[in-house]
């Protein structure tokens, strides 16, 4: 049977075929420790968890919502990003809540690229943004992060001939930290060549000191970018599926042209509970923050030990390291869940320079990162 190239040339996301292997592995009765998905252990703040059953039990909790998203949270959204960076979005025109920041990722392709249109695409990074690009008929074109350029894009490298760039700062899978000298010299590039952006600002509020600014916080932005946020990792949300796009109208206006053609938004009590969860943030991200900085710090030690090379970033829940010694980094990975029933993401499995690295994933209780990080290196004595 034949399918279209949009299908035929996208790779099986990576974490679904590794979910194979651990399934077989599971029903031969070996339990495997996963500090490779960035899919947080956490539990949402209590508040969110009593909002959501609450909601849940109204007369109209049935109802379609609307599809722009409740008003009620998108005001309450264009205050929080108000207070946290100083910029200004109105609410009935640009911003527009998401079923998570993943799809709204892909509709943003399909919003702003023509066929055979050029899509600048990181390397490496999330598998999803190349995928998107696929989908839009767009070709994407690799954008190297190199540890040389400190994991940002040679801004001077980049074709000029692009319709759309996507960015990812705090970063996954190498945690960089961009500043926001970097945004505004993106930001100058792109305007002077009619490039969109879309910074995927999923990790903002996952940081040890300094906060990672908005690229908003240019002057000029919000005619070019969008900016995509989400309730999964700052409150543990992952699995209700909802986040929120914010940019200039026109922009978001292509977006919800997609969406509200493609899906009838997100059930009410969810976005209820993200609404509580903005309410309550003062109170939550400080101890999430330091519980994070934590297992950093358990994972960076196993590395130090081994002498291996990691990125020395306080951000995103990941940990980059270089590997030390000489081994595919898939086949790396899948020797060690058949062999120590552990897995860890493959740095190939983000792009061809993501080859050579490994990302350690902060997401499992202190004690089971230990577990893991000691049949991690016992793997790695094996191969000495």
């Amino acid at each position: 049977m034949e399918f279209p190239d949009r299908v035929e040339k996208v790779s099986p996301y990576l974490y679904a075929e590794m979910d194979n292997v651990i399934l077989k592995m599971k029903k031969e009765g070996k339990q495997i420790i996963n500090i490779a998905h960035g899919d947080p252990d956490l539990l949402p703040p209590e508040e969110v968890i009593e909002e959501l059953c609450y909601s849940a039990h109204a007369e109209t909790a049935h109802l379609y919502p609307t599809y722009w998203g409740m008003v009620e949270l998108r005001e309450k959204i264009a205050n929080w990003m108000k207070h946290r960076f100083r910029v200004s979005f109105d609410p009935m025109s640009e911003v527009m809540i998401l079923i998570g920041a993943k799809e709204g990722i892909t509709h943003l392709f399909l919003g702003l690229c023509q066929k055979g249109d050029l899509a600048l695409i990181p390397d490496p990074a999330y598998p999803t943004y190349k995928a998107s690009a696929i989908f839009a008929d767009a070709v994407p074109v690799e954008v190297p992060l190199l540890a040389n350029n400190d994991y940002l894009p040679d801004l001077d490298a980049l074709t000029t001939e692009a319709r759309i760039i996507i960015i990812n700062y705090p970063n996954n899978p190498t945690s960089k930290k961009a500043d926001l000298d970097f945004f505004k010299r993106l930001v100058e590039f792109c305007q002077k060549h009619g490039i969109y952006i879309i910074h995927d600002h999923a990790y903002s509020e996952i940081y040890g000191e300094t906060p990672p600014p908005s690229i908003f916080e240019v002057e000029g932005a919000k005619e070019i970018a969008i900016e995509l946020h989400t309730f999964s990792k700052t409150f543990n949300m992952q699995g209700y599926r909802i986040g929120w796009a914010c940019g200039g109208k026109d922009l978001i206006r292509a977006l919800a042209i997609i969406k509200t053609n493609t899906d009838s938004g997100v059930f009410v009590p969810i976005q209820r509970a993200a609404l509580k969860a903005l309410e309550i943030y003062d109170n939550f991200i400080p101890s999430l923050r330091e519980r994070y900085q934590k297992r950093r710090k358990i994972i960076q030690d196993y590395l130090k030990d081994l002498d291996w090379e990691y990125y020395p970033s306080d951000a995103t829940i990941y940990v980059w390291a270089k590997m030390g010694i000489r081994y595919n980094s898939i086949k790396f990975v899948t020797d060690l869940i058949k062999r120590h029933g552990v897995m860890i993401g493959p740095g190939g499995g983000y792009g061809r320079y993501g080859e050579g690295y490994l990302r350690f994933s902060l997401t499992q209780p202190d004690e089971v990162i230990k577990e893991g990080m000691e049949r991690f290196t016992a793997f790695v004595h094996e191969l000495a």
